[in-house]
């Protein structure tokens, strides 16, 4: 455990999910070009992104039930073949309907990812160094987020779409030989044997029990709460806001966005090492992140004509923190759930962030094509894409926001309220569980 191996295995893990990343944001900085490939308007290119968000939020129970009965090797390699084709059709689309079939094969082989990279370095890690392996992996998922804002987006106007997607496709194929020659679930005799468990008649016993499972709810709302807002700007909305309602060239567009995964790849492994440090503080971090999500984000829109920059760079940088932060959920959830049922409870935590991500996607399309239609009707000569429709479109996010604090609060108080109720001291308990993590490294 804790073996050269051990980072071998688990950075190939890593590198498969870079390419998952890389693959699920490509259409972020391609929303312009997809625009006018497939002659859509904004409720119909939010349906481009927002299908692939669906699926992947769809999949995640499915797929953590799978992972704790397969093991997450057969599912990585699984996921980056789909990946692969249908990355493939989107390169050869012409038509929006063989996109969208494309991206929901994406959608599928991305959901069988991250939660199997999860699952994949609790096999092969022991010790205080777990809690910040999930930092870690979403840490090295950034660089897909950063390989599509700066190289892919170059590619994209240099080449084309055919191209620039199609060698998306090649990539992902070098990363599926890769996971097939070099991971394993874990060392002999490090972690139970995944075929011993019983499927699918213990499936959904194992799914209600991390279900029921106070740190898995925890763990959803929280994921939830703080990647949606950050899903929204990288996957599809950033790029049109930043260049078609703020007026930034395509250059400083993808600066900006190359920022929020920068500060996110910064700050990380920060939030991995305070939460192995201070598990009792988690939930408290985790609403400081949304607190200031929500302040920035209200800054932004309320703000008289354009935001500045200053400002805008202040919300590529929260929102970079926001990625890490949802993050900690997986953390909830390992902490209150056995090794054996911990790909079901990962699944469940997943699908927090991605349903907020899937409501948010096509409102805000919708909402900017309403807006533009009502303009437009009373005499005004305005875009699509213009700030005045993003503001109002994007005011969307803090109803979701507001959600996720409010079921936050709500479920840590309903954590301890439980454990008064069967007698238990809330501050021992928590304690006797940090004691616990750092002693087992569960």
């Amino acid at each position: 455990m804790n073996s050269a191996r051990s980072w071998i295995v688990w950075g190939v893990g890593a590198i498969a999910y870079m390419v998952a990343i890389l693959h699920r944001s490509s259409l972020g900085v391609a929303g312009p070009a997809a625009a006018e490939r497939f002659e859509v308007q904004a409720t119909l290119l939010s349906t481009l992104g927002a299908v692939q968000v669906g699926v992947y939020a769809a999949m995640q129970i499915p797929v953590g039930v799978l992972v704790d009965r397969y093991g997450p090797r057969v599912l990585i390699a699984s996921g980056a073949a789909v990946m692969v084709g249908g990355q493939t059709m989107v390169a050869l689309a012409e038509e929006l309907p063989l996109a969208i079939a494309g991206r929901i094969l994406l959608g599928i082989g991305d959901a069988a990812t991250f939660i199997s990279v999860i699952r994949l370095q609790s096999g092969w890690f022991r010790g205080p160094i777990v809690a910040q392996m999930s930092q870690w992996t979403a840490t090295t998922g950034q660089l897909g987020q950063l390989l599509s804002v700066v190289p892919f987006a170059w590619l994209l106007h240099q080449v084309g779409w055919t191209l620039s997607f199609g060698s998306l496709a090649i990539v992902g194929a070098v990363a599926l030989v890769l996971v097939l020659l070099i991971v394993f679930d874990a060392p002999k005799g490090g972690a139970p044997a995944t075929g011993s468990i019983d499927v699918p008649v213990g499936w959904w016993p194992r799914l209600r029990s991390a279900m029921r499972q106070p740190g898995t709810r925890l763990g959803f709302w929280t994921h939830f709460s703080l990647l949606g807002s950050t899903n929204v700007f990288l996957l599809l909305w950033g790029y049109p806001m930043l260049v078609e309602g703020l007026g930034y060239e395509r250059g400083q567009a993808a600066g900006l966005m190359a920022t929020v995964v920068g500060t996110g790849m910064v700050v990380g492994p920060i939030v991995g090492i305070a939460t192995a440090r201070f598990p009792l503080r988690r939930s408290t971090l985790v609403l400081a992140i949304v607190g200031l999500v929500v302040a920035t984000w209200t800054t932004v829109l309320v703000w008289p004509g354009h935001p500045p920059t200053w400002l805008v760079i202040v919300l590529v940088v929260v929102l970079g923190i926001a990625g890490p932060g949802s993050t900690v959920g997986f953390d909830f959830a390992r902490t209150f759930n056995p090794l054996r049922v911990l790909g079901s409870a990962n699944g469940v935590v997943n699908i927090g962030g991605f349903m907020a991500s899937f409501a948010l996607m096509p409102a805000i399309g919708i909402i900017l094509d309403a807006v533009h239609s009502a303009r437009a009707a009373g005499g005004e000569a305005v875009g699509v894409y213009d700030w005045e429709g993003f503001r109002i479109a994007l005011a969307s996010q803090l109803v979701v926001l507001a959600i996720g604090l409010v079921m936050i609060v709500r479920t840590r108080r309903i954590t301890r309220s439980r454990m008064r109720e069967e007698g238990i001291e809330v501050g021992p308990v928590w304690t006797a569980i940090a004691r616990r993590m750092r002693r087992r490294g569960r």
